[in-house]
């Protein structure tokens, strides 16, 4: 495959983790959910580069790639164009290993050749205390002051082995500002409203209405169209539920295609969110159980292999309002020894859904709302 097609399979890739990955995080979390797949997709492909046999299989499926897609050379590019000549996305990647452990060069230089992942050696074993606080700052000052103490209390101890973490941090103006503010209702479900404030704008939007999903799809482009945000409203209040059974039939490129031009009121509360996932158990059910188990095998790491994921925690934040949105993520992976005219309504006053992504339709975010959070 050349390079334009590999990076057209990756693209693809990270939409459909991005969806699965919603499927397998929305069995246990109830309410609101936001988190950034391509954070969590970037840091399960930094840590294949360094598995083997089964793990490395399992690794690979799981975020959607095979033996003729998975290709470095395509996710360099891939990295390259979200952030060359764009200061609405920052992405930073960091490899952390204990001072005990010699990582090999070869896993060390693709991950920053390919992933522009830093290295870092630093003392787990002896002063895991102080290794914490200095991941947890890194986390800060690559997320803007957004993301905390994703690293909590003994979280980092003498048996630490490897950090791989990824930060994203996104934020932008809308193309067109909503104008102004309302008082409004948000349906949690059909029987109980509640109060919220309605951001309002009046614009030619791109629009989409499927009659057999029965769901509303609109596009909000940030500023310069780089990114946008892509709402998906089930028509019905309670509707959904239906719409996540409905997975299966659901593209944005295609979503995205279908769209055409209307000229759109748009109502949409302003809302804030923080939430943290363990993704242990979810990624273990996407395909990926060995690498959280002593049979594991990361000897592309180190020399002997002798070490495994002991979990992959994910914390994301977002703020949208009136003037655009700013939204941060963080994944980590740790490692341990084997030891007035005439518009069309989209108001968006009931449980939705969100997309954050390029124009190409790369998913960088992705939230549900079933209840708001000013």
């Amino acid at each position: 495959m050349d390079l334009s097609t590999n990076l057209e399979a990756l693209r693809s890739a990270n939409h459909d983790f991005s969806f699965s990955l919603y499927k397998e995080v929305a069995k246990t979390e109830t309410g609101n959910i936001f988190y950034s797949p391509f954070s969590i997709h970037v840091i399960m492909f930094i840590a294949s580069i360094g598995a083997v046999a089964k793990t490395f299989d399992e690794m690979v499926a799981t975020i959607h790639l095979n033996e003729t897609t998975y290709s470095l050379e395509a996710y360099r590019q891939l990295l390259e164009e979200l952030t060359n000549e764009n200061d609405k996305l920052k992405l930073a990647t960091g490899t952390f290993v204990d001072t005990a452990y010699n990582v090999k060069d070869s896993f060390v230089e693709n991950s920053r050749k390919y992933l522009k992942s830093s290295s870092k050696k630093l003392n787990f074993k002896n002063d895991p205390e102080r290794q914490r606080q200095y991941l947890n700052d890194w986390v800060l000052n690559e997320t803007n002051n957004k993301i905390k103490d994703v690293f909590p209390t003994d979280s980092i101890n003498h048996d630490t082995a490897l950090v791989l973490a990824n930060a994203v941090y996104f934020k932008s103006a809308w193309a067109h500002q909503f104008t102004r503010c309302i008082d409004g209702s948000f349906y949690v479900t059909p029987s109980n409203e509640v109060a919220v404030k309605m951001m309002i704008r009046e614009h030619g939007f791109q629009y989409y209405h499927d009659d057999l999903l029965q769901f509303t799809a609109l596009e909000l482009p940030y500023e310069n169209h780089s990114f946008k945000m892509i709402i998906l409203l089930p028509d019905a209040k309670d509707g959904l539920n239906t719409l996540e059974n409905n997975f299966s039939k659901i593209n944005l490129h295609e979503i995205s295609k279908n769209m055409t031009q209307h000229y759109i009121r748009v109502k949409l509360p302003s809302f804030k969110l923080e939430q943290s996932l363990q993704l242990k158990e979810t990624l273990s059910n996407l395909g990926s159980p060995t690498m959280f188990t002593r049979a594991a095998n990361f000897s592309n790491i180190v020399e002997d292999g002798n070490i495994y994921a002991s979990k992959v925690v994910h914390k994301a934040y977002i703020d949208v309002n009136q003037y655009g949105t700013e939204a941060a993520a963080i994944t980590k992976m740790e490692f341990i020894p084997r030891r007035a005219r005439s518009y069309t309504d989209f108001i968006v006053d009931h449980p939705f859904m969100f997309f954050i992504s390029t124009r190409y339709n790369t998913i960088i975010f992705v939230g549900r709302m079933t209840a708001i959070i000013n």
